[in-house]
């Protein structure tokens, strides 16, 4: 008779290992749940294994928090750098049109009135356009080069 033994399996490769082992023996990922006999189990003051691997996963958890946590933090330092940019651009921008209007190089309300055309020619065309033109091509349009 072929004695049946009792088998976890890896929550990786689905290979079946036997009881108490830690790692899978087709792919070596440490396994989710360690599971021992009853025989093998003894209560001690000191962690057990399970324990160990438990701690081990937990630690690990907070880990990866601890790094999204300090990634989120920069997206928001970034974010936070990029309103302040853009918000002295406007008022530079406001200044020089001011600047200009005042000169009578500029006729204020023939600009605001062809830039909200174009604004909205701008947003009519992405909404129609399939896909965005890449930067190289801007550059070369800027630049003269075809």
């Amino acid at each position: 008779m072929q004695q049946r033994t009792i088998l976890h399996f890896c929550q990786k490769c689905r290979a079946g290992n036997p009881l108490g082992q830690e790692f899978c023996l087709r792919c070596g990922t440490k396994l989710m749940i360690v599971v021992e006999p009853a025989s093998a189990r003894v209560d001690s003051v000191e962690t057990t294994p399970r324990e160990e691997h438990l701690l081990e996963r937990l630690t690990i958890l907070e880990n990866t928090l601890a790094r999204l946590a300090e990634r989120l933090e920069q997206g928001l330092k970034l974010q936070l750098r990029q309103s302040e940019t853009t918000y002295t651009n406007h008022a530079l921008v406001k200044s020089l049109i001011e600047i200009l209007s005042e000169c009578g190089i500029v006729d204020h309300d023939r600009l605001e009135t062809m830039w909200r055309a174009e604004c909205a020619d701008f947003g009519n065309n992405e909404k129609t356009a399939p896909d965005p033109p890449s930067p190289q091509r801007k550059v070369r349009k800027a630049t003269g080069e075809s």
